[in-house]
């Protein structure tokens, strides 16, 4: 430990020198120096000490659903509810609603302005998350709303702002009076009172303003301005008198802590040997440097999330679209298991079969209908998982239908180029690299604390003396000084006083430095480990979803070629049972076959965009592909509003530009035959104009079939088969905008 050293120049007299022009001429302009000069230097250390909020008011207003005005002193905020009770929602015996539909892009528009991320697991994507908040013991957390998420890249970004106020100027000001009033009671006391004082009396008073700032090397720079006041019953050459001092001060790390960049580093700033207690009183923060990574990865971990968000739209998007084609296979199933049904009774009473094989039939029509039902239920529970990821309540007076066709087209993407979009693109990649960032800079805080603690510390002060603070001549006379102007004297500048020391603190051994470097090494060892790992992670990923494109692309055709052949074998069975030459039970599994054949088909489909959905994903490319892009500033009004507005309009001029394509009637039998007025319609996506049907081959007309009537599926009557009301839900129209890249006119082979 070096102790201080000083050299102090004190007056022992007040100084007289001659008033003349020139004098006091060079008196005002020592004054005016010292005033200009005292207040740019204020100027320059406060100018940079300007606060900066990372969101203003107006912006939090805007992405918040509340207001800032007077939110601490609303009892109502923690008593009311938020949202307003939805109506009573769909069930199996209340469907009748009006059908909205509804694009991709328009869903993908809502839940970026009020939707939610949905389960983070990637083994189930397209479900919501229904989990409630939980309670951490410092508060609740769980929520996955976007506009919860939003806010915190904004709280990050704020950690910047801590970070600099280290570096913030303090001003301390201070006022105080004393009184002493004490008797003569030692020789010490006698000899000051002399024989005419019983009592010593003094009044004191002092005001000090100091401004220190923190330098961003580690210094710190300050001015202290006091003027100390003492008035006493004793003998004194000036009294009462004021002493105003101008004191300048600076110090500086010379070793550990010296430098820009280490206190970028530094959680605090090194403090001050002049003015201890000033800095490091608050709760510490990260460095600012590291406060900006964190922001980064904060960043990205939004990413993450918006990423994890619109993988679950998209799936849920065309799960409801899967469940819809479902339904309307168990429909099919179901009128033709209805249509069987009626003829095994019909034939039953003629005692042509026997009650077995009606009973069979009957069983196949049971059948059909469990499974529509479970197919209803299913489409129901679709429509609220893509609800609950939009932000939309369970009921709105609507029933959302899908409303753009899927990708058809094959996607073969290249292996190389896909992993090294996805080692450059996954956010996840991105924050653990800045982890290993953070780790670096850690290790470089570490190294810095096995220097020694060496501190340079200087002052210069002015000295003055009065009798008063203004007014008088400031001239002293051989009999005595009377009104003495104090700031005058102060800012002749003839009093003046330094001081210079060296202060430096070692511990021996630097036992605890040491540990912190080892663990820094050890944190950067493992942040590198943790990179590789995760970019495995990644390559294996993006495997799963890279093998899957081909395999539901494939599915898909082999699923088509099965519901045709099925179809095939459903329209011969059909013909050879009403000539007699057939069995039942080849009739009603030919109607299974074909029923889960179209199902399939369909779910294949709705696989293989899900695939192109979680291949963008593992790439990190599915905002791109989704046309979404995460910017920071305002955003403007005009998009804020009418984003979501602008989607569905264009989505309802959508419906009504691209009409369903016609359809044909699906017959069992050859198109000259003898038809029943009701025949079941094929939407246009099952219609022979659509790619999937395109080349379906037609059934040959038999000679025999023009002569008979063959009974042909009918739409079944909701009195006959359940005890309430429930109509048939229809499945989505074909609507293939042509502003979208579709592949909807791309045939399978």
């Amino acid at each position: 430990m070096y102790g201080l050293f000083a050299r102090r120049k004190r007056p022992n007299a007040i100084r007289t020198r001659p008033v003349d022009g020139k004098s006091a001429l060079w008196g005002e302009r020592m004054r005016l120096k010292l005033l200009w000069g005292t207040m740019a230097l204020l100027l320059a250390v406060a100018g940079g000490c300007k606060q900066r909020c990372f969101m203003t008011e107006a912006d939090f207003a805007r992405t918040t659903t509340s207001t800032l005005d007077h939110l601490e002193l609303n009892p109502e905020l923690s008593s009311s509810s938020m949202i307003n009770p939805s109506g009573s929602p769909m069930t199996l015996r209340d469907l009748d609603r009006k059908v909205r539909f509804i694009s991709l892009a328009e869903c993908i528009a809502i839940s970026l302005e009020q939707g939610r991320v949905g389960q983070p697991s990637l083994l189930f994507p397209g479900t919501a998350q229904d989990n409630l908040v939980q309670f951490t013991g410092r508060g609740v957390a769980g929520s996955d709303a976007i506009r919860v998420l939003a806010l915190d890249p904004a709280r990050a970004g704020s950690d910047i702002e801590a970070a600099l106020s280290k570096f913030d100027a303090h001003v301390s000001t201070s006022m105080t009076w004393s009184n002493i009033d004490n008797p003569v009671a030692t020789p010490q006391q006698t000899f000051q009172a002399g024989n005419s004082l019983s009592a010593i009396q003094q009044q004191n008073a002092n005001f000090s303003t100091t401004l220190l700032k923190p330098l961003a090397s580690g210094g710190v720079a300050g001015i202290t301005f006091s003027v100390p006041y003492t008035y006493t019953n004793l003998q004194a050459r000036v009294n009462p008198s004021y002493t105003p001092q101008l004191q300048f001060q600076f110090e500086q790390p010379l070793m550990q802590g010296f430098g820009v960049e280490i206190n970028q580093l530094r959680t605090a700033h090194p403090g001050s040997l002049i003015n201890p207690g000033v800095f490091n009183t608050g709760p510490s923060a990260e460095g600012i440097l590291i406060s900006r990574v964190r922001f980064d990865q904060q960043r990205g971990e939004f990413e993450r999330l918006v990423n994890q968000m619109l993988l679950n739209v998209e799936v849920a998007y065309w799960n409801l679209y899967g469940s819809y084609w479902t339904l309307y296979s168990r429909e099919q199933g179901l009128q033709f298991a209805y249509t069987a049904f009626r003829l095994s009774k019909a034939k039953l009473e003629a005692g042509k079969i026997s009650a077995a094989d009606f009973y069979q039939s009957r069983g196949q029509y049971e059948l059909f209908r469990a499974q529509r039902l479970q197919a209803i239920d299913t489409v129901l529970e679709n429509e609220r998982q893509l609800r609950a990821l939009l932000g939309m309540p369970v009921e709105d007076g609507h029933r959302l239908m899908p409303s753009d066709s899927p990708t058809l087209a094959p996607y073969s993407p290249d292996w190389n180029a896909s992993v090294r979009e996805a080692l450059n693109r996954r956010p996840e990649l991105f924050m653990a690299r800045q982890d290993i960032k953070v780790a670096q800079m850690n290790l470089l805080l570490a190294k810095n604390q096995l220097l020694p603690d060496v501190r340079f510390t200087s002052t210069y002060d002015f000295n003055g003396l009065g009798t008063q603070l203004d007014g008088g001549s400031g001239i002293t006379t051989s009999g005595g000084a009377q009104n003495i102007n104090a700031f005058r004297s102060l800012a002749d500048g003839n009093y003046s006083s330094w001081s210079a020391g060296i202060r430096a603190t070692i511990p021996l051994g630097f036992r605890f430095a040491h540990v912190q470097v080892r663990q820094a090494q050890l944190a950067l060892t493992r942040s590198l480990e943790t990179l590789k790992d995760q970019e495995l992670k990644a390559e294996s990923f993006l495997y799963r979803y890279y093998k899957q494109l081909s395999t539901a692309y494939e599915q898909i055709k082999a699923n088509r070629a099965q519901r045709e052949a099925f179809g095939e074998q459903l329209r011969t069975r059909q013909l050879e049972y009403d000539a007699g030459r057939g069995t039942l039970d080849t009739l009603l599994e030919s109607q299974r076959f074909w029923a889960d054949a179209l199902a399939n088909e369909y779910q294949s489909i709705v696989t293989y965009n899900n695939a192109i959905a979680g291949f963008e994903f593992a790439k990190g490319s599915i905002m791109q592909h989704d046309n979404v892009v995460i910017a920071e500033g305002q955003l403007p009004n005009c998009a804020s509003v009418r984003a979501v507005e602008n989607e569905r309009k264009r989505t309802a001029a959508l419906v009504i530009r691209e009409h369903a394509a016609p359809t044909k009637p699906m017959v069992l039998q050859g198109p000259s035959t003898n038809i029943p007025s009701k025949a079941v319609s094929l939407p246009a996506v099952l219609s022979s104009t659509s790619p999937l049907l395109k080349d379906a081959p037609s059934l040959p007309v038999s000679p025999d079939a023009a002569k008979s009537e063959v009974p042909t599926p009918t739409p079944l009557k909701p009195s006959e088969v359940f005890p309430s009301a429930i109509d048939p839900v229809v499945p989505p129209p074909r609507n293939t905008p042509a502003e979208l890249p579709t592949a909807s006119g791309v045939e399978i082979r």
